[in-house]
């Protein structure tokens, strides 16, 4: 993971993280003398754990603080880079027993499903494309008629973000447009024209506007007014979906999103059985800092209990089982005042907000049991498709 500036340099939209490079000299200095790890040592160890389910990037063996010698050996070996979680996922959603996946990652058309069958949702308002059809559901076919949305029929504060993509890339949260200006959760402004050649440019296939929600009080009084989603994810190993971890995602001041890339962001892991925060820290590898306090508000964080906890599970699980061939999901679940709301369905999710927020590894004793059963049960089911 790459920490960056919430600023959208290109425009009003949030980019996505910068590409992950490989360790570089200073980072190996700094190891070796902060932690008494010899060069020789480090380049041995990230080489050691490139392999097998591991496959880490060096650049992942830095960012996922594996360096430390405290560390016992094991629990180091539990860790897996972004190749190995693909692999994993994979085993679990093979695509030849998952047909599904291309609807789910539509997030146009999951949410819309989800809404008709009662479970709670983002309301979409309108949907910006050249080309799709959205049934009754307003579209908006060019810049022009987008800017005409913004400035008269939509309802603020509103959040954007392409109906396919990830790492909240292409995002935005818009709290009100006044004179052809259109005002940005960030502090930034537009003129609405501007912003709605950005959208017709770069995503001319599908982009979503859904009325923003609100996180619930006590999560607001932490982190702030821009919604911190709760990482629920859940696995179906034959019995029905069961969460199987999940993290909150802090957004950092001034962010439109939660995403963890982000600078200033927190990742808070916490207990299944009582939504109570165990660990939360910002940053990562030689700059991560454990935050038992929010660093703006100064408000406590671990210990602190998600509300509506039993919800948040149980509409993850919901949610799991409206496609239970899935083996594994990562829904993001905004919790409001009104109790948890799904805005997406992951079918990749990246463990990394689990191995960074809990400091402990994918693979280790209490977790990797739970991705053999779901394969198992995906390798069993795949034969049966053979057979037939």
């Amino acid at each position: 993971m790459t920490d960056t500036s919430m600023d959208a340099p290109k425009g009003a939209l949030l980019d996505g993280p910068e590409a992950a490079t490989s360790a570089n000299t200073p980072v190996i200095v700094q190891v070796a003398k902060q932690y008494g790890v010899s060069p020789l040592r480090q380049l041995r160890e990230s080489w050691s754990m490139r392999g097998g389910a591991q496959k880490l990037g060096s650049n992942e063996y830095y960012s996922l603080g594996l360096f430390d010698p405290d560390m016992p050996r094991a629990a180091k070996r539990a860790f897996v880079g972004q190749k190995g979680i693909n692999a994993i996922n994979a085993r679990m959603n093979p695509p030849a027993a998952v047909p599904t996946r291309a609807f789910v990652g539509n997030k146009l058309l999951y949410t819309q499903l989800l809404e008709q069958l009662g479970i709670a949702t983002a309301r979409t308002q309108a949907l910006v494309s050249t080309h799709r059809c959205a049934g009754q559901m307003r579209v908006l076919r060019d810049a022009a008629t987008l800017a005409a949305f913004l400035e008269d029929g939509a309802r603020y504060p509103l959040f954007g973000k392409p109906h396919h993509g990830s790492l909240s890339e292409g995002s935005v949260r818009l709290t009100g447009c006044a004179g052809g200006v259109l005002h940005i959760a960030n502090g930034d402004t537009r003129p609405v024209m501007e912003f709605a050649e950005e959208i017709m440019r770069r995503y001319p296939g599908g982009f979503i506007l859904q009325s923003a929600l609100d996180p619930h009080p006590d999560m607001a009084h932490i982190a702030g007014p821009a919604i911190g989603c709760v990482r629920v994810v859940t696995i179906n190993d034959g019995d029905g979906p069961t969460p199987a971890y999940a993290v909150w995602k802090l957004p950092a001041p001034r962010a439109m999103s939660d995403n963890f890339w982000q600078a200033g962001s927190l990742l808070a892991h916490l207990d299944l059985e009582t939504g109570a925060v165990t660990r939360c820290v910002m940053g990562t590898g030689l700059a991560q800092q454990d935050m038992p306090q929010h660093p703006v508000s100064g408000a406590p964080i671990v210990s602190r209990t998600i509300p509506h906890w039993d919800d948040t599970l149980r509409i993850a699980c919901d949610a799991h089982a409206v496609f239970p061939e899935f083996g594994i999901c990562g829904f993001d679940i905004a919790v409001t005042a009104d109790g948890p709301k799904v805005l997406e369905c992951n079918d990749n999710p990246s463990h990394n907000l689990y191995q960074i927020g809990a400091g402990r590894g994918l693979l280790s004793p209490d977790l990797a049991p739970l991705w053999d059963r779901v394969a198992d049960r995906q390798a069993k089911q795949l034969a049966r498709l053979k057979s037939k």
